[in-house]
């Protein structure tokens, strides 16, 4: 008879008012748990009383360390370090990754993909695009950081009012150009001109080749033969 008392009492007091409080008469939620058992007995509870409970809300979020979670999930804590998944896989530098189901795993850091081309060679540069000799093979499509270095000794000092160049997929025919114009560079006012910036562009699987040309009024104007002055560097971006 007593036990039957019982579980009509809380069956009564589950229908009447649709919340189950654990260690507190001042439910927040559909279900919530005080856990150190410090809630008020009237009122909201602080964000110091609120971090040892969890609920879950009538519309089915669940909280923990709060007790009005906007998201299904929400977790607040003022330290760092405040979820922990542990599967076996789990390892130092590892990176928690979804796959399309939204499935999560633990995974390797890959290193940065970062392609360096070969040093150009010294040669004529002419006004139109001319292959250097720089080249570099694009394995994995995507956006890459392109940073092109180049220096080209002129003369007399002043020609030439722009340097320029562009990374196309032939050495000999501009093809398939990254860029849809040139990227331009001001020509210097003494006997060389340079380029050395970053931009980033779409690379298709491939080998890339740096074509430059320069403006006109030189009788000579030629290229150096070292990667630092000839050449140029892709990052892919992850």
């Amino acid at each position: 008879m007593e036990k039957t008392i019982i579980l009509s009492a809380l069956l009564f007091s589950t229908v009447a008012f649709s919340q189950i409080g654990i260690n507190t008469v001042n439910p927040q939620g559909a279900f919530h748990i005080d856990g150190g058992k410090d809630n008020p007995s009237t009122g909201v509870p602080s964000a110091v009383q609120q971090a040892n409970d969890i609920i879950i809300t009538p519309s089915g979020n669940i909280g923990i360390g709060t007790t009005t979670p906007s998201k299904k999930v929400e977790l607040i804590k003022t330290t760092s370090g405040a979820v922990k998944i542990t599967d076996g896989t789990q390892a130092n530098n590892k990176i928690f990754v979804s796959n399309a189901n939204g499935t999560g795993t633990w995974q390797n850091t890959s290193p940065a993909v970062v392609v360096e081309s070969n040093a150009g060679a010294l040669l004529p540069v002419g006004t139109t695009a001319t292959y250097l000799g720089a080249s570099a093979t694009v394995t994995i499509p995507g956006y890459y950081v392109i940073s092109p270095r180049f220096i080209g000794d002129k003369n007399p000092i002043g020609c030439s009012s722009l340097v320029a160049y562009n990374l196309s997929t032939s050495s000999t025919v501009p093809t398939n150009l990254v860029y849809p114009v040139d990227a331009h560079f001001p020509g210097g006012t003494g006997v060389f001109d340079f380029m050395y910036s970053s931009s980033i562009a779409y690379l298709n699987a491939g080998t890339y080749y740096m074509l430059v040309r320069r403006g006109s009024g030189c009788t000579s104007y030629n290229s150096r033969n070292n990667i630092g002055q000839n050449g140029f560097t892709l990052v892919l971006l992850k």
